[in-house]
């Protein structure tokens, strides 16, 4: 009864309204290192996991990566998370995500509270996408996304869309994005519509040692939230890197715990690790751990592709002084010869 309970109420954190909309999961924070930032991560991800926040951020990824996710979220419930990014030369990216809930089995009776066995319940999202630089240092996104819920013997499928905008100035970058939006879904006699999602947030970097991050996030019914992270960024050798985050969000009812989430990530190489904990207070704890690994090339820009199709300038030479003239007599030479100034 608590794991129904809380699928039907579920928020990341978990709201105090009472949950109407299908699909509630899609309000949990994907990816361990977005949930050890409270979730403040429409402008500062620049990896795979970012396209569950902001489908801008996967023009930020150079080179093509996968990651994998688990989340062993409160009584027994399972968060599996899957995403890839495909880099297009000169233009943005190419992304696929997956995101489910397990329920595992719970208890089932009847209206007058006779047991009936037990039954199980799937929530799913396929996500496809594209992301690419609009100009002026915005990028821009966009996904087109698959539903399908089961409770028992009960099954329904949905169409949704997510839209983001992202600005990068510096060491600043600013996102935008919403999800959710399309049509409603009918479970068995009922009908519900997708808790739509709206995010904004800043984030900022301090010479790639520094993350800080911020967020105000609406999703569904629940109200409106904040949220912010700090990442620090400790380099042990070239190609290692060691990752320590922490974040807040508001919003927590009671008997959910104080709105704190930690974590802490492994980078060798390509491959990264990364770890999070939040606290539910009465309700339990959640461990959340990802695999992320890049590989091939690093993709060119636009910029690059105009510097390697340009001649290289030729310097201008100067008239040859009288030593210049006596030395190449000397070697025999009629290089001509480059001043440095």
């Amino acid at each position: 009864m608590v794991k129904l309970l809380l699928i039907l109420a579920m928020a990341a954190p978990l709201g105090a309204e009472t949950g109407t909309t299908a699909m509630p999961f899609l309000k949990m924070d994907a990816g361990a290192r977005a949930a050890a930032l409270g979730g403040a991560y429409t402008a500062l991800g620049d990896d795979a996991g970012a396209v569950f926040y902001n489908p801008a951020s996967a023009a930020l990824v150079t080179r093509k990566e996968v990651m994998l996710g688990h989340n062993e979220w409160l009584e027994g419930l399972r968060n599996e998370n899957a995403a890839y990014v495909h880099p297009v030369d000169y233009a943005g990216a190419a992304f696929a995500g997956f995101n489910a809930l397990f329920s595992g089995s719970m208890d089932k009776y009847d209206e007058y509270g006779a047991a009936q066995g037990s039954f199980s319940s799937l929530e799913g999202a396929l996500t496809l996408g594209y992301a690419a630089p609009l100009g002026g240092g915005f990028y821009g996104g966009a996904a087109l996304k698959s539903l399908y819920q089961k409770a028992d013997s009960y099954g329904a499928m949905a169409w949704a869309g997510d839209a983001g905008l992202l600005k990068v100035a510096d060491d600043w970058r600013f996102g935008a994005s919403v999800s959710n939006f399309g049509t409603g879904m009918k479970l068995g006699e009922e009908s519900f519509g997708l808790p739509l999602t709206m995010r904004a947030g800043a984030a900022w970097d301090w010479r790639g040692r520094v993350s800080l991050s911020a967020d105000a996030v609406k999703a569904g019914e629940n109200s409106p939230a904040a949220a912010a992270g700090a990442e620090l960024h400790i380099v042990s050798s070239p190609g290692e890197a060691f990752f320590l985050r922490g974040g807040y969000r508001t919003g927590r009812t009671s008997y959910a715990g104080p709105g704190w989430s930690a974590g802490f990530g492994l980078q060798n190489g390509d491959i990264r690790i990364d770890y999070a904990f939040t606290p539910y207070g009465e309700l339990g704890s959640a461990h959340r751990l990802n695999i992320s690994l890049r590989f091939g090339a690093e993709k060119q820009t636009r910029r690059a592709r105009r510097s390697a199709s340009q001649p290289a300038k030729k310097q201008p030479v100067k008239e040859k002084t009288g030593k210049v003239q006596k030395q190449q007599k000397k070697t025999g030479g009629e290089n001509p010869v480059y001043f440095m100034w």
